[in-house]
């Protein structure tokens, strides 16, 4: 069941495995994602939610109703345990109040788009030649 993570243990755990890191930060160096587990969401306009275990989705507001979206994975939560996470945690946000989520994806980067439109985004056309933009709508 995904649901807010206060954890940063978690989060950094995550963010920080090896398939992860080298997406998120290419120089290597570890990251710390405690602040935004110890600031209010009203302040860090940052929603963090996780499965508890091995799956972490980063949702950050970009104008109103419409989220920018991470979702990470730990290499024990591939396939379809992954897909059916990520579709909880779009089904979390789309229930608090986005009405649209949004990610941008290297193009190279060709198992997370595969990711992307396996949980229900699509592509948007607005990218460029290096990336992909996808979205999803909440459906009424």
């Amino acid at each position: 069941m995904v649901g807010i993570e206060q954890n940063p243990e978690i989060i950094n755990r995550i963010a920080n495995s090896e398939g992860v890191k080298e997406f998120l930060r290419p120089d290597g160096e570890p990251m710390d994602f405690t602040p935004i587990t110890e600031v209010p969401i009203t302040q860090t306009g940052v929603v963090a939610l996780s499965n508890g275990n091995d799956a972490v989705g980063l949702f950050e507001i970009t104008c109103e109703g419409i989220w920018q979206g991470h979702i990470a994975f730990a290499r024990t939560c591939r396939g379809k345990r992954a897909i059916e996470t990520g579709r909880e945690m779009l089904d979390w946000m789309f229930e608090h109040s986005a009405e649209v989520i949004w990610g941008a994806v290297p193009r190279w980067n060709k198992p997370t788009i595969w990711f992307a439109r396996a949980i229900g985004m699509r592509p948007t056309g607005n990218g460029d030649q290096d990336t992909e933009i996808l979205e999803i709508k909440r459906v009424h």
